[in-house]
């Protein structure tokens, strides 16, 4: 006895698209196709589905079930393994925001009211876990936010509130006191990331997917995206140096319109290469496509004025600054772009 696709999904519970793309990727082949080409699952199908299903409740990935089920290299041994250093990273975790609660609570239980970046500390512990840093970057944002002077505190919190006044009073990003306020902000921000752009996009991404934090920082997603734009200002004079004033005209209207694109692709692209993949792999070759469509958007859609961007960006590290591209991240895009534009891409 054989089903169809259809029948198959109807019977499970999963989608025609799912099984499908189980299919794509060679973990549920269908046994046999009817005269019109249709899939049909016959009983082992069905059988190796159960297999497929009961390991997904584990929480394996499709890629480590095809390595399981097929008997390949690694196996459920291996797997499990893995399941194992996830779980000890989550343990430290809860040890380490264990440690700080406690320490909030002595401060508390002795009337004493815990300053401003041990509830920041705490509630970025609950907030992240392993979904923005690892361990190691979690104690290092720590250490450095515990040798940062308190004067840097004090500095963030009256620039916070200056931007929420720039924000309330329609103080506009590419004034001379938005542009100013901008870089210095990014400035303590970079000292707290000890310099590294990757923990810089970290923290920016971290504190606009989370509400909860808002209310710590003293700013919340319109503020972020002021400063965001107000850096883009920032950077525009640099580029004067190598464009010309009508360049410079024409990109004062296009130019900070892609602003808000870049975070979200260079954090994706930043984590694609923390895991290793490869830059011609399927997903990076997508988010290289993506890049190069935002490149030239903000180029105003011109080749030449792009390519004036592009060696200004490759020259100058100020432009880089507080941007999350640093120099390795810049050569692991240009790879994937050389696959893209590879006679074997087209």
């Amino acid at each position: 006895m054989f089903l169809k696709i259809g029948e198959l999904a109807r019977r499970t519970g999963l989608t025609v698209r799912a099984l499908r793309h189980y299919g794509d990727i060679g973990l549920l082949t269908p046994s046999a196709r009817s005269e019109g080409r249709y899939r049909l699952y016959g009983r082992e199908d069905v059988a190796r589905l159960y297999r497929i299903q009961a390991l997904r409740r584990l929480d394996i990935s499709l890629t480590n079930i095809v390595a399981i089920l097929d008997k390949e290299a690694g196996g459920l041994s291996e797997v499990v393994a893995q399941q194992l250093t996830r779980l000890d990273h989550q343990i430290r975790q809860a040890n380490t925001l264990r440690a700080h609660l406690a320490e909030l609570q002595k401060q508390l239980s002795s009337n004493t009211e815990p300053g401003l970046d041990d509830w920041l500390v705490a509630l970025e512990s609950m907030v992240a876990g392993n979904k923005y840093f690892s361990d190691e970057e979690m104690a290092s944002l720590s250490t450095q936010r515990s040798t940062l002077a308190e004067t840097r505190q004090t500095e963030k919190a009256a620039l916070a509130a200056t931007l929420r006044n720039m924000l309330d009073t329609g103080v506009s990003p590419d004034s001379a006191q938005g542009m100013a306020l901008a870089r210095r902000w990014i400035e303590l921000l970079l000292e707290e990331a000890g310099g590294d752009e990757g923990v810089l996009i970290k923290i920016y991404t971290m504190h606009w997917h989370e509400p909860a934090l808002h209310a710590l920082t003293g700013v919340h997603q319109a503020g972020m995206q002021f400063i965001s734009h107000a850096m883009a200002y920032n950077r525009l004079e640099l580029y004067a140096g190598y464009c010309n004033d009508h360049d410079i005209k024409r990109l004062r209207q296009h130019y900070v319109q892609q602003t808000d694109a870049w975070p979200p692709l260079i954090a994706a692209i930043r984590e694609h290469m923390s895991r290793g993949a490869a830059p011609d792999s399927t997903d990076m070759q997508v988010l290289a496509r993506r890049w190069q469509a935002i490149s030239l958007a903000k180029a105003c859609g011109d080749p030449q004025l792009q390519i004036k961007l592009q060696r200004a960006f490759q020259n100058e590290a100020a432009l880089r600054l507080g941007s999350g591209i640093d120099l390795p991240l810049t050569s692991y895009v240009n790879q994937a772009i050389r696959q893209l534009e590879s006679p074997l891409a087209l």
